[in-house]
């Protein structure tokens, strides 16, 4: 993980990489802040001791150096790309970043003024007990919405840059929850140690008594400080009407730029001003396209193909550069958040975005493809020659339809779908319509059943095999590439990709394994499986960088009884 990280940090720009940085500072800062609340469950005593080493750090000319550096950073770097933007039309987890982002200041700068300079020009110890005896009940709201507003801000920024990384992946359930339980202790904490101090405070003796311990602001500072918070207030909205002011002004100038012709194939064809990446271009226009990442060249899924004005394109930076070089793109291939066309063109989407209503994989599985994270099953029969040897071939279809009809009705009634027959065996795709969470767990499901299964066919044709039917089932979840490949009128939509590869060597690996079912890790962990009856192995798989850990099932009987049910969660 560690690996892919500090690739993904490297592959940014220069001020992407500093905008990552000073907002990895700034949410350590928040994460310590949270913590220090929630500590307030149990008591303002323990708030004030963690307070203590918290206040060690980043009150040290090192710690407060950087905090502020990574403060100012943040906020220009944001502005700059902000007004940088030539279109509105955001996904919504890119709307809520902005909005967030927008609010934090008006929240945040009061609340420093509050403390922080308090402190540094007027004296003020401000200490839980200063705080919360300010705060609390008058003010809990305010901070409230400050806390949800910068943890949902950071966490959202996170999320979007670690969801490549193939081990976060694998653990963002778990740290989803996390990034909940966090910010509802911290409330949790601040309501209770702010009653605390509130009944500390009932009294004219225990107010007199915190006031002077916290070196109170006199009622002349208290103006001080009330006149600093509204030029800091005013400032921040001229701010926000400058920003507004700004980006208006380069609409017009992009409304003034000369036009350009840019050819969808397949459609549309859009009129658009030079200076938008492709990306924007298509998102103005209304053209679907995906990006997965934001348009921060994270990833590939906005790459296009150059099909006519290749000639004059800008040069490909870094950032592109190394996410094409991941893929091993052809030369003629650029991603749509990078590229800035400068004249006519004709391009093909390589990749369709995710409908907006459903998540129907097929509707979207064009000729272009689709990216998914899809859970497989590779099912293959033991010794299918032996078992078919001197056989009339009537014989044989017949009891081989059998045999998938037996199988099928395992896979499709636990919400999993046949790619294909492949002779002996079968592909089946799971988690099409609810991610692989639940694909994977349905997946398991199927296995079981399907061994069960497996009883009543060898009893029924006990007759016609020397020995009952053995399989070997190989599970793998990770991405796919989706798409109708074919020639004429031989088409299909399948999946391709290393994940269909790995799901095949596992099911090969199950006959030398001396077991029928062998599922990857990433299987168990999607379908939250922690109590697995094996440690687990590494195996390498061709055409596959890291080695993948395998866990070996005796027989799909030998499962969990509670994932038979279709509302098993952990």
């Amino acid at each position: 993980m560690v690996s892919k990280v500090v690739f993904n940090f490297l592959r940014d720009g220069s001020r992407q990489q500093l905008r990552i940085a000073s907002g990895l500072v700034l949410f350590l800062f928040t994460l310590f802040h949270l913590i220090n609340h929630a500590v307030g469950l149990v008591g303002v005593d323990a708030m004030l001791e963690f307070q203590h080493w918290r206040v060690l750090v980043w009150r040290s000319w090192p710690g407060t150096i950087v905090l502020v550096v990574a403060l100012v950073l943040h906020v220009v770097l944001a502005i700059e790309k902000l007004t940088s933007r030539s279109t509105w039309h955001l996904d919504l987890w890119e709307s809520v970043r902005l909005v967030s982002g927008l609010l934090i200041p008006l929240l945040l700068l009061p609340h420093i003024v509050n403390t922080r300079v308090a402190h540094a020009a007027f004296g003020v110890d401000d200490t839980y007990v200063y705080e919360l005896a300010r705060l609390w009940p008058q003010g809990a709201l305010t901070q409230i919405s400050l806390l949800t507003l910068v943890w949902t801000h950071g966490c959202l920024g996170l999320h979007f840059w670690l969801r490549t990384v193939p081990v976060y992946r694998n653990y963002a359930t778990p740290l989803g929850v996390l990034a909940l339980v966090i910010p509802l202790a911290a409330i949790s904490g601040f309501a209770i140690g702010g009653r605390e101090v509130a009944a500390m405070t009932n009294t004219p003796s225990g107010l007199t008594s915190i006031k002077a311990l916290t070196h109170w602001p006199s009622l002349e500072a208290d103006q001080h400080l009330s006149i600093i918070r509204w030029r800091v207030q005013v400032t921040v909205w001229l701010g926000l009407v400058a920003l507004a002011g700004v980006w208006f002004a380069r609409l017009m100038q992009l409304q003034l730029a000369p036009r350009i012709i840019i050819n969808f194939s397949g459609g549309p064809t859009i009129s658009s001003p030079i200076g938008p990446t492709l990306l924007e271009m298509a998102r103005r226009n209304g053209v679907p396209q995906a990006a997965s990442c934001g348009g921060r060249g994270r990833c590939s899924t906005c790459r296009v193909r150059i099909d006519e004005g290749a000639d004059g394109l800008p040069p490909i930076a870094i950032t592109e550069r190394l996410t094409l070089d991941s893929i091993n793109a052809p030369a003629n291939i650029r991603l749509a958040c990078q590229l800035r066309p400068r004249a006519d063109m004709t391009v093909t989407r390589l990749m369709r975005p995710n409908s907006a209503d459903t998540f129907d994989m097929v509707s979207e599985a064009d000729t272009e493809g689709v990216e998914r994270i899809l859970c497989l099953m590779f099912l293959d029969v033991r010794n299918f020659t032996r078992h078919m040897e001197n056989k009339l071939p009537y014989d044989v279809v017949f009891l081989m339809n059998e045999f998938f009809a037996t199988v099928g009705r395992a896979i499709t009634s636990n919400g999993g779908m046949i790619d294909k027959f492949l002779g002996d065996g079968l592909l089946a795709v799971f988690g099409r319509y609810n991610g692989p969470e639940a694909g994977s767990r349905e997946a398991l499901r199927a296995a079981r059943e399907i061994d069960l299964a497996l009883d009543h066919y060898n009893a029924r044709f006990a007759a016609e095999f020397e020995q009952p039917l053995e399989i070997g089932i190989g599970i793998h979840s990770g991405p796919v590439l989706l798409g109708r490949i074919g020639w004429g009128d031989v088409v299909d939509v399948t999946v391709i990709g290393h994940t269909v590869n790995a799901a095949s060597r596992l099911e090969a690996l199950t006959k030398p394994k001396a077991c029928q079912i062998i599922i990857s890790r990433d299987v168990a962990t999607f379908a939250g499986w922690t109590e697995t009856s094996s440690d687990g192995e590494s195996i390498q798989v061709r055409g596959v960088a890291q080695p993948i850990e395998i866990i070996t099932i005796s027989r799909g009987r030998n499962l969990p009884p509670e994932i038979l049910g279709p509302n098993w969660v952990t």
